[in-house]
């Protein structure tokens, strides 16, 4: 044979000791081991503390909490041609707005003119979601404190809404 294989009994280099017949670790490439696990818990502590020196990271949403002079508005449907007026008219009276769309027949690009005319925190937010799904209603419920709700997420088509009276689900169109 040319000798390109390694010997049974020759040891591999940095990966064990062979003593007596047996088979050790070698106690650098351990230590190497050991070392690389402080040094990840290390930046991962060093990491955490750094976040938590962030004013907003335990901190509640402004959406989540009630202030005095402050109506906080749900509206449903917000992304469609009714929904963003109503929004729109909601924001220019000094109203806090969450918009709801599932964006089936709701315009995103609606939504961020509103976001670029009120740009300021607190006074608009977005939430992807569909109302048919009851974990994603029930989620925005606990995480908002709402005063009202216009509601104006609908299957407007009629010859949709005609077909099907009864749905609950809406897809986009393709």
């Amino acid at each position: 044979m040319l000798g390109l294989t390694r010997a049974r009994n020759q040891s591999r280099n940095g990966r064990s000791l062979h003593v007596a017949g047996m088979d050790f670790a070698d106690p650098k490439r351990k230590a190497n081991v050991v070392g690389k696990i402080v040094v990840a818990a290390g930046l991962i502590a060093f990491c955490l503390i750094m976040i938590k020196q962030f004013p907003t990271f335990n901190s509640p949403s402004q959406f989540s909490r009630r202030e005095m002079g402050v109506t906080h508005v749900l509206v449903t449907g917000g992304a469609g041609f009714i929904g963003s007026h109503a929004a729109l008219r909601l924001l220019k009276d000094s109203y806090r707005v969450t918009i709801v769309d599932n964006l089936s027949r709701g315009n995103l690009d609606a939504v961020k003119i509103l976001q670029q005319m009120f740009p300021e925190p607190g006074r608009l937010q977005f939430v992807y979601a569909d109302l048919g799904d009851a974990n994603a209603v029930n989620k925005l419920f606990s995480e908002n404190a709402f005063d009202a709700v216009m509601h104006f997420a609908a299957v407007a088509y009629v010859g949709e809404s005609t077909l099907d009276p009864l749905s609950t689900r809406v897809t986009k169109w393709e």
